[in-house]
């Protein structure tokens, strides 16, 4: 999947977002819009399970306690 995105194969194409860790949640839910509007992002907050069954049109954000990207985002 990251090969597609260095390929530049265009905007809706992503599928992860590894320079989000790091990041303020709020920021990172910019950048991830800004990339995949067709996308929800849902936020979580220390280690998770994936809720449920893969999504297409998500990705969650897992943050630390003071609001920190501390996991690479990806659809799913």
């Amino acid at each position: 999947m990251g090969r597609a995105e260095l390929a530049g194969v265009g905007k809706g194409s992503r599928s992860s977002w590894p320079e989000a860790v790091g990041l303020p949640v709020a920021t990172a839910a910019l950048l991830i819009n800004g990339d995949r509007p067709d996308v929800a992002v849902a936020v979580a907050e220390g280690p998770i399970r994936r809720p449920g069954e893969p999504d297409p049109k998500r990705v969650i954000l897992v943050s630390d306690g003071a609001g920190v990207i501390v996991k690479t985002p990806v659809v799913g």
